[in-house]
């Protein structure tokens, strides 16, 4: 597969494992929003019930948690592979981190520019001469 096909699976599988974690923390949420007992009111539904309310929030944030793990696993061993491609590809070291951290770590083109100590319109240039040295390598 082709670096930049590499990249954009990266990218999905990055917006699956944050969506995952927004899902396991609003089962989170919803667990602990769940009071218990009122006394005093007068009970409506007298039928007991062996289950806690809150079980079914803690059963799915469990469920998210497995599918998290094994994206996550997925995710991990993708980047290994783009990151040793991208290597080979790119000689200057500074179009290299740019384009690592931009690509595979995620980060915002002014963290990057923070990171480096260089301006957020060179971070862009940089970016940009890396990506076209990557699709150049696929042609």
């Amino acid at each position: 597969m082709e670096i930049v096909n590499q990249l954009k699976e990266l990218k999905k599988w990055r917006t699956k494992i944050d969506q995952l974690e927004s899902q396991i923390e609003y089962c989170v949420e919803q667990s602990n929003k769940i009071t218990g007992p009122i006394y005093g009111e007068e009970k409506i539904n007298v039928q007991s019930s062996n289950k806690a309310p809150y079980e079914r929030w803690i059963w799915k944030k469990l469920d998210l948690e497995k599918e998290l793990k094994e994206y996550q696993g997925k995710f991990e061993d993708l980047a290994i592979r783009v990151t040793d491609e991208i290597i080979s590809v790119l000689k200057d070291g500074q179009i290299l981190k740019v384009i690592l951290y931009r690509e595979v770590s995620f980060m915002k083109f002014t963290e990057i520019a923070d990171k480096l100590s260089i301006s957020k319109s060179y971070v862009y240039r940089l970016h940009n001469i890396g990506m076209s040295e990557i699709s150049k390598q696929v042609q």
